[in-house]
């Protein structure tokens, strides 16, 4: 299946993925999350996009050529009217992955899987190994027995899934035991680091809960020897995997690159084809900030407009903290190369 994607996100210029965000609402209230929002602070940005306008974006989206579909939030499960968005999707053809936090999924919720049919491929997020972490940072007394359910269940359907873990400094403790978790359940595991601001409205708590990235000082050497190094490029889009080949459309109705990159965006008017030919060349005119053409780190920079749009309000302004991380990354691999030398 992958033989029909691009190899680069230059190649091509079509959406061949497509990322739905149904909802900003959530039945968790994570100390990170730079999406979810109250009803009161979506009201100050707009209306959700009905079932039927999601379902429109979808037929439009398949029609240009999108074969690969995300499904997210908040919680998509929590969306009333998912059931209905959902099966007139999957009877389109895409392949639907659902990213969610697992709390919602039970017996119920897998018949009405049975019935519509099963997604492509899921995505769990795993924020503990006990009920006390998921209490510090999602703000739920029950969430981790209530994933732990939710796996089994999708384990005994056979339903494709891997889960993925952000590590903040409220469950940092558990890392070891959400690998021990998903390794004796035989499910594909991966966690990060990497949190940001919220540039998007919701409030969350990114600056005192996570780790500069320096931190995690076993992980930051490994990285920095085996792919920190970036080439340098005029396009700032030239780590970007979604460039050109994909799109964020968010709960009301703003297409854009990705979820941190809440500019430029292009609102949804009906016609996803001009949508995405604006979107386009707004994203081509953004250029690289001027201090990262003279940097004597640039190839240890962790920048893209995406995270430069969260982190400092826009895709084209560099933020401090990347430039320091950037430096000690620089710095990391001096000295590794020197201890190499020896």
């Amino acid at each position: 299946m992958t033989e029909y994607a691009p190899d680069t996100p230059f190649e091509a210029s079509f959406p061949f993925g497509a990322t739905l965000e149904l909802t900003p609402f959530c039945n968790f209230s994570c100390v990170m999350c730079y999406v979810r929002l109250t009803e009161e602070q979506a009201k100050r940005q707009g209306n959700l996009l009905t079932a039927e306008q999601w379902i429109d974006i979808a037929r439009q989206t398949r029609d240009l050529g999108t074969l690969r579909l995300t499904l997210t939030g908040g919680e998509p499960l929590f969306r009333r009217d998912f059931w209905e968005i959902y099966h007139e999707l999957n009877q389109m053809g895409f392949l639907i992955t659902i990213l969610s936090n697992g709390a919602l999924i039970d017996e119920r919720v897998m018949e009405k899987f049975k019935q519509a049919g099963m997604p492509y491929a899921m995505k769990l997020t795993l924020y503990g190994a006990s009920n006390e972490t998921y209490r510090r940072v999602c703000g739920s007394e029950s969430g981790f027995t209530r994933i732990s359910h939710a796996v089994d269940l999708l384990r005994q359907a056979q339903v494709p899934f891997s889960m993925t873990a952000t590590i903040v400094r409220e469950n940092a403790g558990d890392l070891q035991e959400m690998y021990r978790f998903t390794r004796e359940r035989g499910i594909p595991f991966q966690h990060t680091i990497s949190v940001v601001k919220s540039a998007r409205g919701a409030v969350n708590t990114a600056e005192s809960s996570r780790f500069a990235f320096y931190e995690f000082t076993g992980e930051l050497t490994r990285e920095v020897l085996e792919q920190n190094r970036h080439p340098d490029s005029p396009s700032p889009f030239a780590r970007c995997s979604g460039y050109r080949s994909s799109y964020w459309m968010t709960w009301n109705g703003h297409m854009q690159l990705c979820s941190f990159m809440n500019r430029p965006y292009v609102p949804w008017q009906g016609n996803l084809r001009a949508a995405w030919k604006a979107l386009e060349k707004e994203l081509e005119a953004l250029q690289n900030p001027p201090e990262c053409k003279s940097c004597p780190w640039s190839a240890f920079c962790q920048r893209c407009p995406g995270i430069l749009c969260a982190e400092s309000g826009d895709p084209e302004k560099i933020d401090q903290s990347l430039c320091r991380t950037a430096e000690r990354l620089y710095k990391i691999y001096q000295t590794k190369l020197k201890e190499e030398e020896f």
